[in-house]
């Protein structure tokens, strides 16, 4: 039997640890490079796909369709073959169709210069949305992904996150009235990084069985 929760902590804790400046460009976020950002062994996804499958038993049974948004979580994409159930790709693509919904992509730290938009195409209006990500961080795509979504008539019977760290999920509760379930909690251990430098083992990761 598969072990996937050993794997993923040992997969996950490889990895290391770099900084960007912040959105604000007042301070430091520390980027954990995870496997999604580097190598992903063939038992590390399969560990996974296993772990989201069981903590969203529920949410399984209710949706029509999972909403996977670029890029990352496109790796995500196994979970089709595991549910059953279609999937639904928001992309950074515009399409310039009347019909697709724009999502504005927020996140911590200084990535691209400009406002970032996310755009999706192929939902139906009875659908039923399973949202899946890979990290949840300060919860700002998020909670744009919901609120966009809600405002198009859609009905989201969950989220999910492979990764979350800080109090992203927190703040996705608070603004928009969603929970959103993590599979693995990050926490740095480290955070005297120097510049330019890559840092091994600066955190610890912790899989919740309360949770599912």
């Amino acid at each position: 039997m598969l072990d996937w929760k050993l794997i993923i902590k040992e997969e996950t804790e490889r990895g290391g640890m770099t900084s960007f400046p912040t959105e604000d460009g007042k301070g430091i976020y520390h980027y954990v490079i995870l496997p999604f950002d580097s190598r992903i062994k063939p038992s590390f996804l399969k560990a996974i796909i296993q772990g989201m499958t069981t903590m969203l038993k529920e949410e399984i049974k209710k949706a029509s369709t999972i909403v996977l948004p670029e890029a990352k979580a496109f790796l995500l994409t196994p979970i089709a073959e595991a549910t059953g159930l279609d999937l639904t790709l928001i992309r950074k693509r515009n399409y310039r169709t009347p019909n697709q919904i724009v999502i504005e992509q927020k996140k911590a730290y200084k990535d691209k210069e400009g406002q970032n938009y996310l755009y999706c195409v192929g939902l139906k209006k009875d659908d039923k949305v399973l949202i899946v990500d890979d990290f949840v961080s300060s919860g700002g795509t998020q909670i744009s992904t919901i609120k966009s979504l809600k405002d198009n008539g859609f009905d989201i019977v969950g989220a999910a996150t492979v990764y979350e760290r800080g109090n992203g999920i927190e703040e996705v509760k608070r603004q928009t009235g969603h929970s959103i379930k993590g599979l693995v909690r990050l926490e740095v251990i480290n955070k005297k990084l120097p510049s330019g430098k890559i840092v091994k083992r600066p955190f610890v990761s912790r899989i919740f069985d309360t949770k599912f």
